[in-house]
């Protein structure tokens, strides 16, 4: 399959690149040179996309603005980027006879759906309806949008939604592999296997880690998280102290992956035990 990757010189969008690379002919688009980008330019030149995108099977769009650029890029600016280029691309590729669009989205356009209010962590679905609380997720949730328009007009589009995947302190990493976070190897698994699903039209998917709890532990993981986590992991209270760790005492939210476990047969494997398993070997 010929596959053009946007955003190709990011973590994300390198790591799926890489794997894709392993099976297909992958062509990367980046503004920043990469290992594996063979097309330097903006996002938003759409003719040059245009040009590249003819004669390729499959798009997967990375390319964004993302949370850190809150600080430094205006709503515009995350408009143009996120939205008006998105569509334009979608449009694009629809001209050039691309038959399958895989988004590139996250879990955070949930905004405020995430915030507890019925004395229980949230559940989160795909079925959770959006609640965007900044620029960002309302641009993430419009490109979503743009997909959804592009499947009616007979593309096959999936919205792949990532959970938190940033570089951050081994403690915050280990806890957050429990119900909100995602390795990046995981993340381009579930890309691979959404070229490839049988799915037609416009389907979404929250792409995380293999959370151990089920619906009826939400009250108690509000209030005594740690009481929970210690029944899933009886390892894990020792393994926390001898780092000078506590467990989390309350989680507020826990991503499910059931719907991508079924249909793209999604198999994560980066959990909150593999973090261990690793230094230990």
């Amino acid at each position: 399959m010929k596959v053009l990757i946007t955003g190709s010189s990011g973590r994300i969008g390198g790591a799926i690149a890489a794997r894709l690379s392993l099976r297909h002919q992958v062509t990367g688009f980046d503004q920043r040179p990469g290992p594996l980008t063979t097309a330097v330019g903006d996002v938003r030149d759409t003719p040059l996309l245009a040009g590249i995108c003819a004669g390729m099977d499959a798009v997967v769009h990375t390319a964004s603005l993302h949370v850190p650029d809150l600080a430094a890029r205006s709503a515009d600016d995350f408009r143009d980027v996120n939205v008006h280029a998105t569509r334009r691309l979608l449009q694009a590729c629809g001209e050039a006879g691309v038959g399958r669009f895989v988004y590139t989205s996250t879990t955070s356009l949930y905004g405020d759906a995430l915030v507890p209010d019925a004395g229980a962590a949230v559940w989160v679905t795909e079925d959770l309806a959006p609640r965007p609380r900044d620029i960002y997720d309302e641009t993430k949730l419009a490109a979503e949008t743009a997909c959804t328009d592009a499947a009616r007009a007979g593309m096959s589009c999936v919205s792949l939604r990532m959970s938190r995947c940033f570089l951050e302190a081994p403690r915050v990493i280990a806890i957050y592999r429990l119900y909100r976070g995602v390795d990046a190897d995981d993340v381009a698994q579930a890309h691979e296997l959404a070229l490839a699903a049988p799915t037609a039209g416009y389907n979404v998917f929250n792409v995380s880690a293999p959370q151990p709890f089920a619906i009826a532990d939400c009250p108690r993981l509000l209030t005594g998280a740690d009481a929970v986590i210690r029944e899933r992991y009886p390892w894990a209270q020792a393994e926390f102290a001898r780092r000078g760790w506590q467990l989390p005492r309350s989680i507020d939210r826990v991503y499910v992956v059931d719907k991508a476990i079924t249909g793209l047969g999604y198999r994560p494997v980066h959990d909150f035990a593999s973090l261990f398993r690793r230094q230990a070997a």
